[in-house]
């Protein structure tokens, strides 16, 4: 009986960054491919179901045909636990012809939903890795958000990239409580999911006591999902080292351009300091996922004050919990080196 024949053609547009994977179908093993502008990355909060492109068309390729696809530049990392400035450090660092941010490209939500699932994604991780470090432009860079629903394929990740590197953006207990106040009930619904998928990702539900497992409220909820996202950045550390640095939010916030700059500096790239801490200052000023609205560090100072004097008793509860049930529990401290020292 006569077998069909493998496609393992490398496709014309392969090499092209613009001829974009807007989707990843993990059980069928195909990337949905489409044509991009380049000022779709600047325009779209995300790349994944919130791309803000109109698509003439979406061609799907079996994961095979880019098995010949050529290593790229090394692309530069970003992981991050939930609310923590992620967007805004990604919009930030977005300096076309230089480097340009993917915020969240949808095929790497889709490796991590797999892996959640149980699903094999064995021969996946390379080629979505190679199709979004393609440069954009002459001699560009690129730098990749994962969505923090993919910090359970982060080390696959890095593997894939062996001469990468990565930041470890995050923020402190205080500052994600106060954050998920601030999101709407739909939002806040989420926590428990997220909570559990962080714990499945990681070995912290090995080391917790039974109370940590069964929190009372919604914010002691939050707290768990802080810890379980906290001890995932923990497990990069440990088995990558040299190769990412730990971020707290509190000090992008603090000196936004500085910050900037030395992530770029840590990431090995060679654009303008000048143009990246004007890029920064722009940014700084703008709600990072809806830039027409202004916003400032001290707005969001002021609205973290409120917030605390409201629910004082509610906050002050959460982190007594979590110091009882979940804190001891955790491996080692992130290293929060000043990014001025990063080497």
């Amino acid at each position: 009986m006569e077998t069909a024949s493998f496609d393992a053609t490398l496709p014309a547009r392969a090499n092209d960054a613009h001829w974009f994977p807007v989707d990843l179908h993990v059980p069928d093993r195909r990337f949905d491919m489409a044509a991009l502008e380049l000022d779709v990355l600047e325009r779209s909060t995300f790349l994944d179901t919130r791309l803000d492109a109109a698509l003439a068309s979406v061609e799907p390729v079996p994961a095979g045909r880019f098995a010949t696809l050529p290593p790229q530049p090394s692309p530069a990392w970003l992981f991050h636990t939930s609310f923590c400035g992620s967007t805004l450090l990604a919009r930030a660092a977005h300096l076309p012809p230089y480097h340009v941010a993917l915020k969240e490209p949808l095929v790497l939500r889709r490796l991590g939903d797999a892996r959640h699932s149980g699903w094999a994604i064995d021969g996946l991780c390379e080629p979505a890795v190679r199709l979004l470090s393609r440069p954009w432009t002459p001699d560009g860079r690129v730098l990749v958000k994962a969505t923090h629903a993919a910090l359970n394929i982060a080390s696959d990740l890095l593997r894939a990239t062996p001469h990468s590197r990565a930041v470890l953006l995050t923020s402190t207990l205080d500052d994600f409580l106060v954050s998920n106040i601030k999101k709407t009930p739909e939002t806040q619904a989420k926590v428990p999911a997220l909570a559990e998928r962080a714990l499945s990702a990681g070995t912290l539900h090995q080391r917790l006591p039974a109370q940590a497992l069964q929190p009372p409220d919604l914010l002691c909820a939050v707290a768990l999902q802080w810890a379980a996202q906290r001890d995932l950045l923990g497990a990069l550390v440990r088995d990558f080292g040299e190769r990412v640095r730990a971020l707290d939010f509190a000090t992008l916030a603090e000196d936004p351009e500085e910050t900037v700059v030395a992530c770029a500096r840590w990431w090995g790239w060679s654009s303008p300091q000048e143009a990246l801490r004007t890029r920064a200052r722009e940014v700084a000023h703008r709600n990072a996922k809806a830039m027409s609205v202004e916003y400032s560090a001290r707005q969001r100072a002021e609205e973290a004050r409120m917030i605390q004097q409201r629910f004082g008793a509610e906050l002050a509860r959460a982190r007594d919990w979590a110091e009882r049930f979940v804190l001891p529990h955790m491996g080692s401290p992130l290293a929060m080196t000043p990014p001025r020292e990063w080497t």
